[in-house]
């Protein structure tokens, strides 16, 4: 948990090869950690090192039941020119999106958002996504998500 943790530190400071080096440290101790995996996958995708990422995040939208692993892989597949496995996996990401916000918005509102900004192409819904967990959370993050789903520039 720890390696995974400063993963993510690192990735915040967009130090993608320290971030890198710590996740995979993470995912050696434990290799079924699927948000460790999923981090990688990322920092794969960011380092342009496409192939491995794709290889990495085809097996955890099976894995998990968590819409980010679809909609990662469907968006970096998109990226490749791989548009048709693309779409199938964005299908799949809106369906359990939508699923999860019936039951329990409150808790999926944020990343939600971030998919409907994205691959999801709509950002009306991405806005008021973004709005109502910026409601219940008052966090840098949640303020960011907001401007970036209404379009101003980040700052």
């Amino acid at each position: 948990m720890l390696e995974f943790q400063r993963g993510q530190l690192w990735m915040e400071h967009d130090d993608l090869r320290r971030a890198s080096a710590w996740c995979d440290a993470a995912v050696r101790r434990l290799p079924a950690y699927v948000p460790a995996q999923g981090h990688l996958a990322e920092l794969d995708a960011a380092l342009g090192e496409t192939a491995a990422a794709i290889a990495r995040l085809r097996p955890l939208p099976l894995a998990s039941d968590d819409p980010d692993y679809a909609t990662q892989l469907a968006r970096i597949l998109g990226n490749a020119g791989q548009t048709e496995e693309a779409q199938t996996w964005r299908g799949k990401a809106e369906a359990r999106y939508d699923e999860l916000l019936a039951r329990h918005r409150d808790a999926f509102a944020d990343h939600a958002a971030e998919f409907w900004l994205t691959i999801g192409g709509d950002p009306e819904r991405a806005l008021w996504l973004a709005r109502q967990n910026l409601s219940l959370r008052q966090t840098p993050r949640a303020r960011e998500l907001v401007r970036r789903s209404s379009g101003h520039p980040p700052g």
